[in-house]
C-alpha cells in the first residue's frame, strides 16, 4: 500500500468517533479495536517511511561510489519548523479535579495488571494490549486459544441524565428484555445484594453474518456508577468468523467474578 494511502487510513482511524457511554456490547470494545488498528498502522507507516529513506540513501551512495550515472537527486530530508515564542508552554500535570468532576479512566498498566491478577489459574496469556479503560489478552489452555477483553467506564451513571426520554436509555443494557442482544443469545439479569446490576449473556458474536463465533459476557453496573464489562470469545480474531476453540475460555461465573471484583482501581 502506498505511503499516502497508509497515512489516510491512519488519519481515518484517529478521527473515528468514540462509542457513547451508553453503547451496547459491540461498541463497548470498539475503541480498543480502533486503538489497536491505529497502533498497527502507525508502525506500518513508520516502517515504510524508514524503508524509503534507506533505499534513497543506498542509491545515492552507489552513485557517489562510481556506480552507473543517474539523474536522481538525494532525497530531501524534512526538518521540523523551529519553535516560536507564540506556542503555549507544555504542562506536565493536569489541574486537580474539582469536586464532582468525572473520574479519570483506569491507566493501561493498571488495566492489564488487574485483569491478569483476576484470571483463574491454568490459563497462559499472550499478546497483551491496553489503553486507558481497556485491556485485552489472548488466553490459551488445552482447548486452544481465545480472547478476553475488559472495559471499565468509571462514570457510566453520567450517561443517564435525569428525565432521559430521547433515544435508547443507557439503562436498557441492564435489562434482558430491553437489551439488544443478537438472536439466539441466552441472557440473565439480576441485582446483587449490594445493589450491583449484573447481566450475563452467552450467544453469537454481534458481528453481522458470524455463525461460528461465540461471545460470553458479564456486564456490571455498580452502585457507585462504575460499569465493568468483560467479554470472552472462542476466537483470537473474532471479526474473521474463524473460531480457534469450541467455547470461550472463561465461564459466565468466572466472568462475573472478574467484573464484580472490588479491587478494580477506579
Amino acid at each position: 500500500m502506498p505511503l499516502d494511502e497508509l497515512r489516510t487510513a491512519l488519519q481515518a482511524a484517529v478521527e473515528a468517533d468514540e462509542p457513547p457511554a451508553g453503547a451496547g456490547p459491540a461498541a463497548v470494545f470498539a475503541r480498543a479495536d480502533r486503538a489497536r488498528t491505529r497502533q498497527r498502522l502507525t508502525m506500518l507507516v513508520g516502517g515504510v517511511a524508514v524503508l524509503g529513506v534507506a533505499v534513497g540513501t543506498a542509491a545515492f551512495a552507489l552513485d557517489r561510489s562510481g556506480g552507473a550515472a543517474t539523474t536522481a537527486q538525494p532525497p530531501a530530508v524534512a526538518t521540523s519548523a523551529p519553535a516560536t515564542s507564540a506556542a503555549p508552554p507544555a504542562t506536565s500535570a493536569a489541574p486537580p479535579a474539582a469536586s464532582g468532576a468525572p473520574r479519570p479512566e483506569v491507566p493501561p498498566d493498571a488495566m492489564l495488571a488487574t485483569l491478569r491478577r483476576l484470571l483463574p489459574a491454568g490459563l497462559a496469556t499472550s499478546e497483551p494490549f491496553s489503553q486507558p479503560g481497556f485491556a485485552e489478552l489472548i488466553l490459551t489452555d488445552r482447548a486452544g486459544r481465545g480472547k478476553v477483553q475488559v472495559n471499565v467506564q468509571p462514570d457510566y451513571r453520567r450517561a443517564v441524565p435525569p428525565g432521559h426520554v430521547s433515544g435508547d436509555d443507557p439503562m436498557d443494557l441492564f435489562t434482558c428484555a430491553k437489551r439488544k442482544n443478537p438472536p439466539g443469545t441466552h441472557c440473565v439479569d439480576s441485582t446483587l445484594p449490594d445493589g450491583t446490576l449484573l447481566v450475563l449473556t452467552d450467544g453469537p458474536s454481534e458481528d453481522a453474518g458470524h455463525d461460528r463465533i461465540t461471545l460470553r459476557m458479564a456486564d456490571v453496573l455498580r452502585p457507585d456508577g462504575v460499569r465493568i464489562a468483560v467479554g470472552t470469545w472462542n476466537a483470537v480474531r473474532e471479526k474473521t468468523n474463524t473460531e480457534t476453540r469450541p467455547e470461550p475460555p472463561l465461564t459466565g461465573q468466572q466472568l462475573q467474578a472478574i467484573a464484580t471484583d472490588p479491587t478494580w482501581p477506579v
